[in-house]
């Protein structure tokens, strides 16, 4: 029996199931939900409705290919919506900037070892204070 219900189309908290295929014909899953930017967060399967990817999406169905010509890829091959029930993590913006913040202290730690380890520094002995840095950036 079949059905004559309208697929539902990608608009926000839809979640989506898609194929990315490159232009080798190699193709990567993924699944996320299309939110707003105020609760993105890529590694937590929350894609901002405003990237690239979210607006080539916006407004399509499953079964659809949508071109997509972005670095290596070609196309999108969208496999599944399922219409959004709401129910986003309210932390997920502030799990994002928590992220942010640890990488820039992180990379200030870098930075500051290689010019600590710089040879004939001008500045003589460098001691990089971790404990501190990372303590500053919480």
């Amino acid at each position: 029996m079949e059905s004559n219900l309208p697929l539902p189309h990608i608009s926000l908290n839809c979640r989506v199931l898609v194929e990315l295929v490159d232009s080798s014909g190699e193709t990567d899953r993924r699944e996320f939900t299309l939110v707003t930017g105020k609760q993105a967060d890529f590694k937590s399967g929350l894609l901002d409705e405003n990237t690239p990817l979210g607006r080539a999406l916006l407004g399509h169905s499953a079964g659809e290919v949508v071109p997509y010509a972005v670095g290596d890829l070609r196309e999108v091959r969208i496999l599944s919506v399922t219409s959004g029930d709401g129910s986003i993590p309210s932390d997920a913006a502030e799990k994002r900037r928590a992220d942010v913040h640890k990488a820039a202290a992180q990379s200030e730690i870098t930075n500051q070892m290689i010019f600590s380890t710089a040879s004939g520094s001008k500045w003589g002995d460098y001691d990089v204070d971790v404990d501190k840095l990372m303590k500053d950036e919480e």
